[in-house]
């Protein structure tokens, strides 16, 4: 904005305009800051705490459902062992898909061990048997 004054010269108002801090206003402003940060602080770290109790419930619950998935499959595995290990079950696949039948019962043998060593053999051991070293038999 110019005006020309009296000598017809432009004089320039307001061309360069400083401003005054206000002493007042800025400590209202820091007061506030540190009020607002008094508040702000505490309730973010509830807000962060609440979500971490809800992430770690979560996978608490994640962990919970993949610990009954394993006892359920630990339950069905020891069953299917069972089943799978019973002697009858095992003789008669034997008998069925192997064909193997009982031997006579002139070829069976009577080994009563003895301090985990073999002390006994009752019976009588045929021709082209071969005896174990450290039982004390030979061969025939």
């Amino acid at each position: 904005m110019t005006r020309k004054g009296a000598a017809g010269t432009g004089v320039q108002l307001n061309r360069r305009m400083v401003r005054e801090k206000d002493r007042a206003r800025s400590r209202e402003l820091v007061r506030f800051l540190l009020y607002g940060a008094a508040i702000v602080v505490p309730l973010l770290g509830y807000v962060w705490q609440r979500v971490d109790f809800l992430r770690v419930s979560y996978r608490v619950e994640k962990l919970e459902a993949r610990r009954k998935d394993l006892s359920e499959l630990e339950h069905q595995l020891t069953l299917e062992r069972a089943t799978l290990l019973d002697n009858t079950r095992i003789e008669r696949k034997a008998r069925k898909e192997l064909g193997m039948i009982d031997p006579p019962a002139a070829d069976v043998r009577r080994v009563k061990p003895f301090g985990g060593r073999v002390g006994a053999v009752d019976g009588s051991i045929e021709a082209g048997v071969v005896s174990i070293p450290g039982l004390g038999g030979s061969p025939r």
